[in-house]
């Protein structure tokens, strides 16, 4: 698992599973607060605690609530789906 979440892609997959931050936060473990951080982030360098909390954020989001996520490549651009 080498790629990190984007804001964009934890945007776009709360907007697919229909949930807000609070209901995101409960989910996953995740705090609001830190949901509010990851959303807004910018480019700045990744130290090991955020690098761990936006792992863990697609484990369980990937596990738990069934979302797949879609790395920027190629000619593709990021994006995010629900398995069946």
């Amino acid at each position: 698992m080498s790629e990190l979440l984007t804001p964009t892609l934890v945007k776009a997959a709360r907007a697919l599973l229909g949930y807000d931050q609070a209901m995101l936060a409960a989910k996953t473990g995740i705090s609001k607060k830190t949901l509010g951080l990851i959303e807004t982030m910018d480019a700045v360098p990744m130290d090991a605690r955020r690098v761990r909390v936006l792992q863990e954020l697609r484990t369980r989001m990937e596990d738990e609530l069934g979302v797949e996520f879609v790395f920027a490549g190629p000619g593709t651009g990021e994006g995010v789906r629900l398995r069946r």
